[in-house]
């Protein structure tokens, strides 16, 4: 049987590693639809509040739910089409979420300096999966963690340290035209 090409980009990586942003421009450049699974989480929880207020207002628990629900709801679109969804940054701390998701396409995880990602995410507050105490030990430990989780899921990585955003684009290109599975854009 001939291997059929992945109609679908998902991109991985930690909260601002720039999943979003790359993702609506790959997107917009090849003509694909992009879906955002922290979007998607806020309809499936009603539509009136933010993923982070999902998270305050929920919990863990709640907010996983919301996110495999949304998980569940996109994945019988992804096959559809050409699409890129872009991951939550908790996203593969979810089980039943990523089981959904991970046969759906091509998995590539973003990644970027630890540094620049906790003064992005502070630029927005402290999000409440940071403690008030040690906010800056509680984000290295969760970048290990959650960088681990990430690398064990698929071999395609990008890195994105320093990088514009047309800089990244160009990256993804590169890396997406070195894939077998990728089909043709």
């Amino acid at each position: 049987m001939k291997h059929q090409p992945s109609k679908t980009l998902q991109l991985l990586g930690l909260k601002h590693t720039g999943k979003s942003s790359l993702g609506r421009l790959w997107a917009a450049r090849h003509g694909w639809e992009f879906f955002d699974l922290d979007t998607l989480l806020e309809v499936q929880a009603g539509g009136k509040r933010t993923s982070r207020q999902v998270y305050v207002d929920e919990g863990k628990q709640g907010f996983q739910r919301y996110e495999t629900e949304a998980a569940f709801r996109i994945s019988s679109r992804l096959g559809q089409g050409r699409a890129v969804l872009a991951w939550g940054g908790g996203t593969v701390t979810n089980p039943e979420a990523v089981e959904v998701l991970r046969t759906a396409g091509v998995l590539v995880v973003l990644s970027d300096s630890v540094d620049v990602l906790y003064e992005r995410i502070l630029r927005g507050g402290r999000p409440a999966f940071l403690s008030a105490e040690h906010p800056r030990e509680d984000f290295q430990r969760l970048y290990s963690e959650r960088t681990a989780l990430l690398e064990a899921l698929t071999p395609h990585r990008l890195d994105l340290t320093g990088a514009t955003l047309d800089e990244g684009m160009d990256r993804l290109q590169r890396l997406w035209n070195t894939l077998p599975s990728r089909g043709n854009l």
